[in-house]
């Protein structure tokens, strides 16, 4: 998590790589009912956005200074109640407790120290109202494969507001044996005549964790894991399945 893995350095390019939908639906559907949701690791609001777009309060959290000013401006422009809060995931302390914390888009993942992992999930315990849940998901290191960092894929091709063209390459590399791995992704611009003005690479690293792991530090933490799923769909875990997704709540003591 040190200077050359934050995000503020390609927070302008964020919303042009990052463009999944899949677990939207996944998300609404959890968060019915709840009315609050705290959001840690929010970005540019990918998630908080739509939660926010169905009713519920949103408070995003997020370490990066560059992607919640990004949220706040497309929040204000849908005129949307989003309350953001510039915070490191393991040690914040907002003051109050919600019906609904999720830790979205295999965030936890990023954190390579297992006493970090600790300190975040126990900051999600503290927001906990009394028999509110918690969601994280994460990828299941069962279904990794190593990827090949010498083979890059364009990934997408597309405008940006200046007129400019981006060019964003992707290449993965994962180690199964010690579940580390990194990611390339390199980012061309380019101007109208096909000048390329300006590279830059971001490669954040990663730390993929099984299920017993999770739970062992989850229960450092003070939750337990009450609910496993083995995708969006809300399939029931089965040790199968790209994703390992977990309901936590506080463990009694």
């Amino acid at each position: 998590m040190g200077k050359y893995n934050s995000y503020d350095r390609i927070a302008d390019l964020y919303d042009h790589y990052i463009t999944a939908d899949y677990d939207l639906d996944f998300w609404r559907t959890q968060a019915e009912g709840a009315g609050e949701v705290l959001e840690v690791t929010a970005g540019t609001g990918r998630v908080s956005l739509p939660l926010a777009r169905a009713g519920h309060r949103v408070t995003a959290v997020d370490i990066s200074y560059g992607l919640l000013k990004l949220l706040r401006q497309k929040a204000g422009e849908e005129k949307l109640l989003v309350e953001t809060v510039h915070a490191d995931m393991r040690d914040f302390d907002l003051k109050r407790t919600f019906p609904l914390v999720i830790v979205p888009f295999h965030s936890l993942e990023e954190i390579h120290d297992d006493c970090d992992v600790t300190a975040a999930l126990r900051r999600v315990r503290a927001h906990l109202a009394p028999g509110a849940r918690a969601i994280v998901t994460l990828h299941n290191p069962a279904a990794q494969s190593g990827g090949d960092a010498g083979l890059l894929r364009l990934m997408s091709d597309s405008e940006l507001p200046n007129g400019n063209r981006l060019i964003f390459w992707h290449a993965r590399v994962y180690n199964a044996a010690t579940r580390e791995g990194m990611s390339y992704q390199l980012y061309e611009e380019f101007d109208v005549d096909g000048t390329l003005l300006r590279k830059r690479l971001f490669t954040p690293h990663f730390h993929i964790r099984d299920r017993a792991e999770i739970e062992a530090l989850a229960d450092r933490a003070g939750l337990k894991v009450t609910k496993a799923w083995s995708g969006y769909g809300q399939e029931e875990w089965s040790g199968e399945g790209r994703y390992m997704i977990f309901e936590l709540q506080v463990r009694e003591e």
